[in-house]
C-alpha cells in the first residue's frame, strides 16, 4: 500500500474508533447534562422522596394550584392502545396525588412495554417526586389485554411559583424483542 493511501486509512480507522468510544460516553454524558440543568425532565426513578414529611391541607382552597397535564406518545406501529385516564389534574403543592395511564394490548401475542417519562418544563423535573409509577418495571401484556397504570405522585411544597402549568409526558415502548434478545 503506498505512503499516502496508508496515511489516509489509519487517520480514518482513528476517527472511526473515536466515533464509536463516543457513542458509548454519550449516554452517561447526558446523564450526568440532565442531572446537572434539569432539562429533558429526567426524573429521579431511583430514589423516592418519602411523602410522608408533608402533612395534607385540603380544607384550605386558598391554596396554590398547579395544572399538571398528562400525555402520552408511542410508536405508531406499536399495536396497542395508551392512553391517561385524566388530561390535566389541579394539584396543590405538598399533597398526594393519583391518576392512572391505560393501556390495552391489540395483538394476540404477549409484549412487554417499557414507558419512559419526560417533565416539561424541564427545571421542575427536581420537584416533582413519584412514589409509585408504572415507568419503574416493564409492563407484560397478555394478548388483548388491558391494565390501568397506577400513578401516585406530588409536587414539591417547594416549587416554583412562577410556574403555573407543567406536562408530565410518557412515550411507551415495545422491549420484548429486547427482552427476548437479553434473555431474561
Amino acid at each position: 500500500m503506498k505512503k499516502p493511501l496508508r496515511k489516509t486509512v489509519t487517520v480514518l480507522g482513528i476517527a472511526a474508533l473515536l466515533m464509536f468510544g463516543f457513542t458509548f460516553a454519550l449516554i452517561p454524558l447526558y446523564n450526568v447534562f440532565c442531572q446537572v440543568t434539569g432539562l429533558n425532565g429526567k426524573i429521579d426513578v431511583n430514589h423516592p422522596i418519602q411523602y410522608s414529611r408533608y402533612q395534607s391541607n385540603e380544607a384550605n382552597p386558598s391554596l396554590r394550584r398547579v395544572t399538571v397535564e398528562f400525555d402520552t406518545n408511542r410508536n405508531e406501529q406499536l399495536p396497542c392502545e395508551f392512553t391517561p385516564n385524566h388530561v390535566a389534574l389541579q394539584v396543590v403543592p405538598g399533597e398526594l396525588t393519583h391518576t392512572s395511564y391505560h393501556v390495552k394490548n391489540l395483538t394476540n401475542k404477549k409484549m412487554i412495554v417499557q414507558a419512559i417519562p419526560s417533565i416539561s418544563p424541564g427545571t421542575v423535573a427536581k420537584h416533582f417526586k413519584k412514589l409509585e409509577c408504572f415507568c419503574f418495571n416493564q409492563q407484560t401484556l397478555k394478548p388483548g389485554e388491558a391494565l390501568d397504570l397506577p400513578l401516585r405522585f406530588w409536587l414539591d411544597p417547594e416549587f416554583p411559583e412562577k410556574i403555573h402549568r407543567l406536562t408530565l409526558s410518557y412515550t411507551l415502548f415495545d422491549v420484548t424483542d429486547r427482552i427476548k434478545e437479553s434473555g431474561t
